[in-house]
């Protein structure tokens, strides 16, 4: 019993501080969260779940919602996002950044959107990792931090990692072409693949021509043609002349091996596409 009620107390103050709610960088799971909510249960702030609410309603607030009947109002919306950021809401923490990054609801303060930024990228929030790392690399972000290329790849790394497609693709460009490193075309092919199968987007078809080309060319792994060809006929319609390409340089056996490995993906993941086989030219 009394392991139980130590149990439910931990649980209690984890829920209190809650930590990050909603982590996928796509924003698939925040935005299916309003649809677990009522008008009334949302709106009624209380209950075991009130910082995430505070946190959902603080957003609606910021730009008004039709379907919540919520009417634009920047004073509550600070105010919820502010208590949720105090109950460590690291979600909330995020938003406020933006908000005083781009002068929404909140004048302008890039010290402010700075320090959140920061202490939400270091809790682990993603999307503030990616915020460090575009920022630190120069392309978008401007004015919060000075460029510095291996700070940027440290925190695209950390976004990468924990399954952020863009900050993937990102690195891998930066290796590639040597932007800012050494060219190192191992870790390029590396996170080519983390692009390509991230955790939050784990069947990127549109990073798949990407990844055919490393496999054909021989850019940080072994050549591989019946790779290149099952992803270029994974790409659709956008590989069909690079399997054209390529199929000259295959015998039939292993275009039809690259064919069956592309129709499994395919059933297994649900999906249709591809352009069928296409024959040797010689």
């Amino acid at each position: 019993m009394r392991l139980m009620l130590v149990f439910l107390f931990l649980f209690a103050v984890n829920y209190v501080h809650a930590g990050i709610f909603y982590n996928d960088p796509t924003g698939r799971e925040f935005n299916a969260a309003y649809d677990r909510f009522s008008e009334d249960r949302l709106k009624g702030l209380s209950g075991d779940d009130k910082h995430l609410k505070q946190y959902l309603l603080g957003v609606l607030y910021v730009n008004g919602d039709q379907e919540f009947n919520v009417r634009k109002d920047c004073r509550k919306a600070v105010s919820l996002l502010q208590k949720a950021w105090q109950a460590n809401v690291v979600d909330a923490g995020f938003t406020l950044a933006t908000m005083y990054y781009d002068g929404v609801c909140l004048d302008k303060d890039l010290d402010k959107a700075r320090g959140l930024a920061t202490d939400t990228a270091k809790d682990g929030y993603i999307l503030s990792q990616r915020m460090l790392g575009r920022a630190y690399l120069g392309r978008s972000w401007k004015g919060l931090y000075p460029k510095n290329m291996e700070k940027a790849v440290f925190w695209l790394s950390k976004a990468a990692d924990a399954g952020d497609t863009q900050s993937a693709g990102a690195l891998s460009a930066i290796y590639r072409k040597g932007i800012g490193v050494a060219v190192d075309e191992k870790k390029s092919f590396y996170w080519a693949k983390k692009s390509a199968f991230s955790k939050y987007e784990p069947d990127k078809i549109i990073n798949f021509h990407y990844l055919a080309g490393y496999y054909e060319k021989g850019v940080g792994t072994s050549v591989d043609l019946v790779s290149a060809y099952k992803y270029y006929d994974l790409s659709g319609t956008a590989g069909v002349d690079d399997k054209q390409r390529v199929a000259k340089e295959m015998t039939q056996e292993q275009i039809d091996e690259a064919l069956r490995q592309s129709k499994e993906w395919q059933k297994e993941h649900n999906v249709q596409v591809g352009g069928g086989f296409i024959r040797r030219a010689n």
